[in-house]
């Protein structure tokens, strides 16, 4: 579909008194829309999220956080800390929790759900709804740690998805009734099925899972902790398949498993392992290029603000910030077939549900450029082919200023293991100004 096509908008022009809302002016207005091609609308911007579980006390964070570039913070329902926000130049999301799951004997969850968005909803700073997190995950959490046999506990989880579903389906109706103005959005945990995850991506506008790899430890006797990176442009690929023509937002990690209490890693007495900044800009671009429209982090609240790791992640917010015209760039028409050769020799098999090489073509200012990413561990090189429509243009890579050019309607680079490509298009001017 033409992204300049059908738009899916919820737009939101609203006047409401101070003594109602406790704001402090008289009037505003505020839209909220989802584009053709799933990005979202604020004000009529194009915007890609940059979004903050971690809402700080301390102001001066907050103005960091703002001054990176995040555009959005989970906020709580309180007028305050939606005013706070609002003052820092931030728009912010709500979680309604477990009001969203409602049904015949949800007389007073619905009244608190109603309250909560009559309350909040015309707020200026406010621009999305988000139902409970990692919903169906937990359904399989409590299944597995309730007693009875394997069949009995997937008696279980069947039965609580299947209420869990219907019940935020039904809360989804009721927000969209209250408020047809505010996207919803859900996040899943990584390791849900697609065939069950399509039944909840009717109860939400914007999808997405949170994903966290890089293991807490190194193991031994072969370090494999790191490796897995390329799984968050697999699970961004999943979401979309889950909920097509809608928004993916993936939740990214920001911070260590080796840091947080719990049954799932053993506490060690080693140093925990944190996301560098190289690793948090690959899941970043990984995602994109698979397709999401919003990137956000999650367990940065754990992080000393003078640490390597929250040094990173701004720095990479920062950038990403400073391409929003790139990144909210409508897709681009051209569809290259993709070669990928290890060793330059062998050949491999592309797969969107395995580890592969997603490329993502933008076209900006009427020029093509492309995004790429190498979820392999090992280096390889790549081909574009069909490219015909773009013979002879010379494209830079934006880091290494390697420089390549379309013949016979194809382009080939070499890309390093866990590695990001952004190829730029160089007009013969500026090849010969910045030389």
């Amino acid at each position: 579909m033409p992204w300049k096509g059908r738009q899916m908008r919820f737009r939101f022009c609203a006047v409401i008194l101070t003594a109602f809302t406790g704001f402090t002016g008289s009037a505003f207005t505020v839209e909220v829309s989802i584009d053709a091609d799933r990005m979202l609308l604020i004000d009529g911007g194009r915007t890609f999220i940059l979004g903050l579980y971690e809402n700080p006390a301390d102001d001066a964070v907050l103005e960091d956080i703002a001054h990176a570039g995040f555009n959005l913070v989970r906020s709580s329902d309180d007028i305050a800390a939606l005013d706070r926000l609002h003052r820092h130049g931030l728009y912010a999301w709500i979680n309604t929790g477990g009001l969203m799951q409602l049904g015949p004997d949800a007389v007073d969850r619905e009244a608190q759900l109603a309250e909560m968005v009559a309350r909040c909803g015309a707020h200026p700073a406010l621009a999305i709804w988000e139902g409970p997190d990692e919903g169906l995950w937990m359904c399989a959490v409590n299944a597995l740690s309730s007693e009875g046999t394997l069949k009995e506990k997937t008696k279980i989880f069947n039965k609580n998805a299947s209420a869990l579903r219907d019940g935020l389906l039904a809360g989804y109706e009721k927000i969209k009734e209250l408020d047809p103005h505010h996207p919803v959005w859900l996040n899943h945990a990584a390791g849900n099925s697609v065939r069950l995850l399509e039944g909840f991506g009717r109860a939400a506008d914007i999808v997405g899972a949170d994903i966290y790899p890089v293991m807490p430890y190194p193991t031994h006797p072969m370090d494999i902790s790191r490796i897995g990176l390329g799984w968050v442009g697999v699970t961004t690929a999943r979401m979309q398949e889950s909920a097509p023509g809608k928004p993916v937002w993936m939740v990214l990690q920001g911070m260590s498993w080796g840091y947080l209490s719990g049954d799932l890693f053993a506490i060690k007495d080693e140093p925990a392992q944190w996301p560098t900044r190289e690793e948090s800009r690959f899941m970043a671009y990984n995602a994109i290029a698979r397709g999401a429209r919003g990137i956000l982090y999650w367990g940065t609240h754990v992080l000393e603000k003078d640490s390597d790791c929250w040094k990173g992640i701004l720095t990479v917010v920062r950038e990403l910030s400073d391409n929003q015209s790139l990144l909210t760039a409508p897709d681009s028409a051209v569809a290259p077939a993709v070669e990928v050769r290890f060793m330059e020799i062998f050949p491999l098999s592309l797969d969107d549900n395995i580890l592969s090489l997603p490329v993502l073509g933008k076209t900006l200012n009427g020029e093509t450029w492309w995004i790429i990413a190498n979820e392999y561990f090992f280096p390889v090189s790549y081909t574009l082919r069909g490219l015909d429509a773009l013979e002879g243009v010379v494209y830079t890579e934006k880091d290494s200023g390697k420089e390549a050019s379309v013949r016979k309607g194809a382009l080939t680079f070499s890309i390093p293991p866990i590695g990001i490509h952004i190829l730029r298009p160089v007009s013969p001017k500026t090849r010969i100004d910045t030389k």
